[in-house]
């Protein structure tokens, strides 16, 4: 059982090693050549804490909130019942953090807290400052970086995993739309599986919003069509890549954290997470209902193409659960506004209109909008 999880070595603090020594440890296992001095109640703090002081250095107290918007909770400390939705995100991305709030804001789900973990350059999200505000289910954790030394996805996910409060923990990607349901069904279902930790959707439904089609993205199928296992790695890829889905206990995510990387960090925790603790306490489900909606609008950090496994019409993605969520309307009106470019500029360039339109959209850039001459 989950209790019964013990704390790898690796992570438990021996009370014989020194701050210096913890310092050097670190160092030695990441390259760096150096790191931030930990402070003097380190002692107490375990390995896992220590990576999260040194890894955004010191900007980051594992025990202490500058802001007092989250505490320290333990383990064994966890609400139960309580799902906390952790959410990475950087200073670009302040398009989606409406679409963001909204989607865990409609959630049938009563006992949840959103945790959105944020790093920027100039300034932080207002929006995201504005709603926590206001909200109290719902923690901002803003830590300015230098250009070019952003912390990895990974990192970020480790922080939002060490400042919640409940025993689930769920990812939600900005970007993406999340039924009503979604929270409620995915818990509901992780409890059909006898001895399951995580739960992880096997297939799902995407839309490209730069060209306004849909998809089906499902690796089983698709390398059965190829005469591919699922063991072969293309199809692993495919399965356990993309944690926008995924749910899991936080105790075992605070025993097994996180890599340090932008790409491919879910996939490696989902394969050392059956490695540890054997191939159930994994398990997959697919997408029958549409309870999600996986977004394509050019500035992902994966590549979903490899993976879709067919086409899907605009008239069954109306008919999905996803179609609730708030985000939804906005994204037709985006794939349409795509549409329309795409068509005007088959005839040439995009009346001043459109242009501004689209580019307020993010759909086009300036600089591709100058050299168009669609700019004055």
């Amino acid at each position: 059982s989950i209790c019964s999880l013990r704390v790898p070595r690796l992570y438990r603090n021996n009370g014989r090693m020194s701050l210096r020594e913890r310092a050097d440890l670190f160092c030695k296992k990441t390259g760096r050549k150096r790191c931030v001095q930990l402070p003097e109640e380190a002692l107490s703090w375990d390995d896992r804490e220590c990576d999260l002081w040194f890894y955004t250095d010191g900007e980051f107290h594992p025990r202490e909130a500058p802001a007092g918007n989250w505490s320290h909770f333990g383990a064994r400390d966890s609400h139960p019942g309580r799902i906390s939705v952790v959410t990475v995100t950087t200073g670009d991305r302040h398009r989606f953090h409406e679409l963001l709030f909204w989607n865990f804001h409609c959630q049938a789900w009563d006992d949840k807290e959103l945790i959105v973990v944020e790093t920027y350059e100039d300034e932080p999200s207002s929006f995201l400052s504005g709603k926590a505000a206001w909200t109290s289910n719902m923690k901002v954790i803003s830590l300015q970086r230098l250009p070019g030394d952003d912390l990895s996805i990974g990192v970020k996910r480790n922080i939002g995993i060490h400042a919640a409060s409940g025993d689930m923990i769920a990812h939600f990607d900005d970007d993406d739309l999340y039924a009503p349901g979604y929270l409620a069904f995915m818990s509901t279902r992780m409890s059909y599986f006898e001895g399951a930790t995580a739960l992880k959707l096997s297939s799902w439904y995407v839309g490209n919003a730069e060209v306004g089609a849909f998809g089906y993205c499902d690796a089983a199928r698709l390398g059965r069509r190829r005469h591919m296992s699922r063991k072969t790695p293309e199809v692993k890829i495919g399965l356990y890549s993309f944690g926008f889905t995924l749910l899991y206990h936080r105790q075992v995510a605070l025993q097994l954290p996180f890599g340090d990387r932008n790409l491919g960090e879910d996939y490696d925790w989902c394969v050392a997470l059956m490695e540890k603790f054997g191939q159930l306490s994994l398990a997959l489900m697919p997408d029958e209902f549409g309870v999600c909606l996986h977004v394509q609008h050019g500035d992902n950090v994966s590549d979903i193409d490899p993976f879709v496994y067919t086409d899907v019409p605009l008239k069954e993605i109306r008919t999905l659960k996803v179609v609730e969520s708030p985000g939804f309307p906005s994204f037709m009106k985006l794939a349409e506004l795509v549409a329309r470019v795409e068509e005007a500029r088959q005839g040439g360039i995009l009346p001043p209109k459109l242009a501004k339109e689209a580019r307020d959209a993010g759909i086009i850039s300036d600089e591709d909008a100058s050299e168009r001459g669609e700019i004055a």
